[in-house]
């Protein structure tokens, strides 16, 4: 293209946008200062290292186990099933990263660029749903972590208080009650922005480690060893039926690590540079994650030698202890234990729970939502799906919670898929903010049907089989097989058929006119490797300061007869509103 140069890049001053918090929430459907690409003074994350170590030592993770026992395999079966999924974890998890870290957009901008304008906010709502059950159900597991904790400090008088609910409430008053307090600690953190929030993983990347494993050291030693062969099901497999064990439970692993995956964008915008969300975290997933899973197994199989029953929860383990060894000593050990578990659940709410809620609220409504009020409609929403009777039918509990992998799988695959070989690496960012006719990301009325279908197609692998773990006379063995096995599947298959579909019908990376400037044909191929990284996904001349200051916003650009570009700056209809904080 003559005339066209790189030197002459101009990268955006996001300084001038990026108001605080006081001073701006909102300037249309599309933009408020959260939806923003994170501005150089809010990229405070360093390595991901730590965020990860915290993240593994829940209650979650550490009862993950019983999952994989229960399917029929032994204790080295399961941890060797375990450490497959931690890797397969670790890589999805390196490739979901990278979007966020280099552009510095979230999980709700970035999905508009796979999935069209429109259509990005069912996949926006989609991921929001279940972090409100998951908000209220991790709190009723903080609730009973709390209740160990008081029954350290005020023995009796706490644990035998007297119960004036029904047995059809599916609790009782003091873990109710204990609810409660558990959930009035943890609301005040969620006015804190995800920007500050990160002591919060600090310190539960140095406190819930020790707790762990001060509890398994002590079930070890009092228990006389690992005993791990104790945990073993009654139906043992063998043959075809352990491959399809093993594949069970590598899905199982990866159900449970589902959210944190599909979030990893809304933590890597906040980055430094893109290497702190880079192989550390990797190898941080995988140490941790494996790590975690031999110490619940390891404790479980140890108290077994003690109390002659396996308990996979944490507060069911300290309260055996409390039971069966009360006495100053075990009320000191499992008062610190319970209070670092319970730090454990508040991390993993903010983490896991609030932070992409508030993100996707944003996202979906971001002329009335920040971030930190949608944290805080979380909490409160948290309340509202009465978790203690969620949890009484557990095991339908665990089938609805199980068939959110085979729809976030094929989301991850597409994300990937997108970014590393349809876009390679390439993002327009001022385009994630144009919902204009015949912009790049608009597509087709607002929805990539490609992508959409894709998914459509992944998920659909794994649906018989989910209808199956409710009616299993509807559908044949084979499709409760692959349900098992759903979320390798799912993701394998979506991201097949996306790469195929974008390679045979690709679509258009850079609005019309910069054709060769970075390396793309006029079919949209052969791009340049992140070559817009290095500009955070602007063009030459483009800023984001139209898109909020005045009425206008970048339309796109067209070649004139000459052959040079001009730039196509048409006034939005509906003009950009500033309203205040």
């Amino acid at each position: 293209m003559p005339g066209f140069s790189l030197a002459g890049l101009r990268k955006p001053d996001i300084k001038k946008l990026v108001k605080t918090d006081d001073e701006m929430t909102g300037a249309s459907q599309w933009v408020n200062h959260d939806l923003l690409p994170s501005p150089p003074e809010r990229r405070t994350w360093l390595s991901l290292s730590y965020y990860w170590w915290s993240a593994a030592f829940n209650s979650n993770q550490w009862g993950n186990g019983a999952s994989l026992i229960a399917v029929g395999l032994t204790w080295w079966q399961a941890l060797l099933a375990a450490i497959v999924a931690n890797v397969i974890a670790s890589l999805v998890a390196l490739g979901m990263a990278r979007p966020g870290a280099t552009y510095h957009i979230g999980y709700p901008v970035l999905a508009r660029g796979i999935f069209g304008m429109y259509g990005a906010y069912f996949f926006v709502a989609l991921r929001a749903v279940v972090a409100i059950i998951w908000y209220g159900v991790q709190s009723f597991y903080g609730g009973m972590l709390l209740s160990v904790t008081l029954r350290c400090i005020f023995g009796d008088l706490w644990y035998k208080m007297p119960n004036h609910l029904p047995e059809s409430s599916g609790t009782t008053s003091r873990d109710l009650l204990a609810f409660f307090l558990f959930w009035f600690i943890q609301f005040p953190f969620q006015f804190v922005h995800p920007t500050r929030i990160r002591f919060i993983f600090a310190a539960q990347a140095i406190v819930v480690p020790i707790a762990c494993f001060g509890v398994f050291g002590w079930c070890v030693q009092y228990g006389g060893g690992l005993g791990v062969d104790s945990l073993r099901s009654d139906v043992q497999v063998k043959g075809s039926a352990l491959g399809w064990a093993m594949l069970n439970g590598i899905n199982s692993v990866m159900g449970t690590l589902s959210p944190l995956l599909v979030n990893q964008p809304d933590f890597t915008r906040y980055v430094k540079t893109p290497r702190d969300a880079g192989w550390p975290q990797v190898v941080s997933i995988f140490a941790s994650k494996t790590t975690i899973f031999f110490l619940g197994c390891g404790a479980t199989s140890s108290a077994m030698g003690i109390f002659g029953e396996a308990y996979w929860n944490q507060w069911d383990l300290l309260t055996a202890i409390l039971d069966n060894m009360w006495g100053p000593a075990a009320r000191a050990g499992c008062f610190f234990a319970s209070v670092g578990f319970g730090l454990s659940v508040l991390g993993t709410n903010i983490g896991a729970n609030t932070m992409p809620f508030g993100s996707d609220f944003t996202g979906l409504f971001p002329r009335y939502f920040t971030i930190v009020r949608g944290q805080v409609l979380c909490a409160i929403l948290g309340i509202a799906v009465v978790p203690w009777q969620i949890l009484k039918d557990a095991q339908g509990f665990l089938t609805f919670l199980g068939s959110y992998g085979i729809f976030m799988a094929p989301l991850c695959a597409i994300v990937i898929a997108d970014y590393f070989i349809t876009k390679r690496g390439n993002i327009h960012v001022p385009s994630l903010y144009n919902p204009s006719k015949g912009s790049l990301y608009y597509f087709t009325m607002g929805w990539n049907l490609k992508s959409t279908g894709c998914w459509v197609a992944g998920m659909l692998f794994g649906l018989p089989g989910l209808i199956g773990a409710y009616r299993p006379e509807l559908v044949a063995p084979a499709a409760i097989q692959m349900y098992g096995s759903g979320w390798v599947i799912t993701f394998g298959s979506a991201f097949v058929f996306y790469t195929v579909v974008s390679l045979v019908l690709p679509n258009r990376t850079f609005p019309k006119g910069y054709d060769g400037a970075y390396g793309e044909d006029s079919l949209g191929c052969k791009k340049r490797f992140e070559g817009l990284v290095a500009s955070e996904g602007f063009l030459e001349g483009e800023s984001m300061d139209d898109l909020l200051v005045g009425t206008q916003v970048i339309e796109g650009m067209e070649e004139s007869s000459d052959g040079r570009l001009e730039e196509d700056r048409a006034e939005k209809r509906g003009k950009v509103e500033e309203v205040s904080f």
